[in-house]
C-alpha cells in the first residue's frame, strides 16, 4: 500500500471517531462504519484491526475526558463486538460494493446489539452502573435489555448505514479524482 493512501485512510477513521464526540442521538455513530471501512481497505490484517481499535480507544478517550462516559465496565464486551464488525470488514469488503456494504452494516448493527445487550456479559457490579441498565441475570432481563435496546438499536442502524456511506462513498470519490488512491 502506498503511503499516499494508508494516510488517507487512517486520516479518514482519526477523522470518523472524532465525529463521535459530536452532539448525536445515542448509537448515531460512525464507529461500526470505520470498523467496516479499515477492514475494507488495509491491505495487512493487523493493520485492519489495529488502527480502527485505536481510533475507537481515542474517541473513548475523548469522551471521557469531555464528558465522563467514555469508560464504563462494559468495554470489553464493546471492543470485542467492535472487533467483530472490523472482522466483518475484513471478510466480506474484499470487493467493495453498495451492495455489500448495506449488508455489511446491517449485519454489524445487528451484532452489536445482540452483544452488547445480552445481559449476562456484564458481571453485576457490587455498585450498579447506570449507563449499563439495571437488569436481572436471568431470561427476564436478557429480554428486557433487548426490549429497552430497541430504540438505540434503531439509531445503530440508521447510523451505521449513513456513516458506511460517507466513508465508502466518500473514498469512492476520492479514489476516482487522485490516482494515486487506487490500488496499484
Amino acid at each position: 500500500m502506498n503511503i499516499t493512501r494508508f494516510s488517507t485512510i487512517v486520516a479518514i477513521i482519526v477523522l470518523a471517531a472524532i465525529v463521535r464526540i459530536l452532539p448525536h442521538p445515542y448509537n448515531f455513530t460512525p464507529m461500526a462504519a470505520l470498523a467496516l471501512f479499515g477492514g475494507a481497505y488495509f491491505t495487512k490484517r493487523w493493520v485492519a484491526i489495529a488502527i480502527p481499535m485505536a481510533a475507537m480507544l481515542l474517541s473513548d478517550t475523548m469522551y471521557e475526558l469531555l464528558t465522563g462516559w467514555g469508560f464504563h465496565s462494559g468495554m470489553p464486551v464493546t471492543y470485542g463486538s467492535f472487533l467483530l464488525v472490523t472482522l466483518i470488514g475484513i471478510f466480506f469488503l474484499n470487493k467493495v460494493s453498495v451492495l455489500r456494504v448495506t449488508g455489511a452494516s446491517l449485519a454489524s448493527s445487528t451484532i452489536f446489539y445482540l452483544i452488547t445487550n445480552f445481559a449476562f456479559l456484564y458481571p453485576e457490579a457490587p455498585v450498579p452502573n447506570p449507563t449499563l441498565g439495571n437488569y436481572p441475570h436471568n431470561w427476564t432481563g436478557i429480554i428486557a435489555s433487548y426490549a429497552a435496546g430497541l430504540e438505540f438499536y434503531q439509531n445503530q442502524i440508521l447510523g451505521d448505514l449513513f456513516y458506511s456511506g460517507v466513508l465508502f462513498g466518500g473514498f469512492y470519490l476520492l479514489q476516482r479524482r487522485f490516482e494515486v488512491l487506487r490500488m496499484a
